[in-house]
C-alpha cells in the first residue's frame, strides 16, 4: 500500500478545505465570531486567527522552521501568532483567510512534485516531505470541526478522504515508533472511500491486506476518528458510544489507539 506523497490530491485539497471554511463563516452572524470552542481560551476568531496565521508563516518561510522543532515548541509559537490576529473584526480576518490562503496554495503547486516524495525528518517522525503540506488539510478541516461544535452543527462527512488518509499516512513514522507491542492491526475507517490500511507493530511499516487476517482490526467512523487523532476526546470514549469496536486481538489493537494521536 503507498504511503508517498499525491501532490495533485494535497494541492486540491488546501483549496477546497479553505473554501468550505469561508463558506462556513461568510454564514455566521457577527456575534458567532465570539463564541467559545472546546479548545481552551479560544473563542471562534482565535480558530480562524490561527489558521490564517500558519498560512502566513508557510508563506513567509516561518512555518518551516517551527516544525522542524517540538510540537510543544510549535505550540507556543503557533499563540503567540493567534492573539496579533484574533481581535481583528470579521472582515478583516476574511480577507486575510482568503488571501493567504490563495497564496499557501500557490506555493504548494509550486513545490516540485520530487520534494514531496523526499524522506525527511519533521514533527511527524521521519517521513516524507509533503506530509508537511497535507497536513495543512488535515489541520484545517478539525479546526473547522470545532467552529461547528461551537455553533451546534454535526461533523462534516463530505471529501473526507484526504483528511483521513493523511492520518493514516503518518502512522508508520510519528506513532509506530512509540508503539510497544507486537501484531498487525488493520485500522477502518466507516464512511470513508479508503481500503483498510493494515499496520505491523513490529516492523513499523504499512503492510500488503492481501497477506492474510490481521491480529486485530478497528473499525471506526471516519470523522470521529480524525477528531479524535486531533485530541477531540479519546477512544475509549468512541467504543463506549459505539462508534468504535475492536475485532480479534485486543492488544494490538490497544498498543495503538494508546499512541495514536496528532495534536
Amino acid at each position: 500500500m503507498p504511503t508517498d506523497v499525491d501532490k495533485a490530491e494535497v494541492v486540491r485539497a488546501i483549496g477546497a478545505e479553505r473554501d468550505r471554511t469561508l463558506a462556513l463563516l461568510r454564514s455566521m452572524e457577527r456575534a458567532q465570531w465570539d463564541l467559545d470552542t472546546d479548545l481552551p481560551g479560544w473563542r471562534v476568531r482565535e480558530v480562524v486567527a490561527h489558521l490564517l496565521t500558519t498560512d502566513r508563516a508557510g508563506v513567509n518561510g516561518t512555518l518551516v522552521l517551527q516544525v522542524m522543532r517540538s510540537t510543544d515548541k510549535l505550540e507556543r509559537w503557533n499563540d503567540r501568532q493567534v492573539v496579533k490576529w484574533a481581535d481583528r473584526s470579521p472582515t478583516d480576518l476574511l480577507l486575510g483567510l482568503e488571501r493567504w490562503g490563495r497564496r499557501f496554495r500557490r506555493v504548494a503547486r509550486m513545490v516540485p512534485g520530487a520534494l514531496y516524495r523526499m524522506p525527511m525528518r519533521t514533527m511527524y517522525g521521519r517521513g516524507r516531505a509533503g506530509l508537511l503540506l497535507w497536513a495543512r488539510p488535515f489541520d484545517e478541516w478539525v479546526h473547522r470541526q470545532d467552529i461547528r461544535r461551537a455553533l451546534a452543527l454535526p461533523h462534516e462527512e463530505a471529501d473526507l478522504a484526504p483528511i483521513a488518509g493523511f492520518v493514516l499516512a503518518t502512522i508508520p513514522s510519528a506513532t509506530l515508533p512509540d508503539v510497544d507491542g507486537k501484531g498487525t492491526v488493520a485500522v477502518e475507517l466507516e464512511g470513508v472511500p479508503l481500503r483498510p490500511w493494515v499496520f505491523d507493530l513490529e516492523s513499523r511499516t504499512v503492510v500488503d491486506g492481501a497477506g492474510g487476517e490481521p491480529d486485530a482490526r478497528i473499525v471506526v467512523d471516519g470523522a470521529q476518528f480524525v477528531m479524535t487523532v486531533g485530541g477531540r476526546g479519546s477512544f475509549a470514549e468512541l467504543e463506549a458510544d459505539g462508534a468504535l469496536r475492536v475485532e480479534g486481538d485486543r492488544a494490538p489493537a490497544d498498543a495503538l489507539l494508546g499512541k495514536l494521536r496528532i495534536v
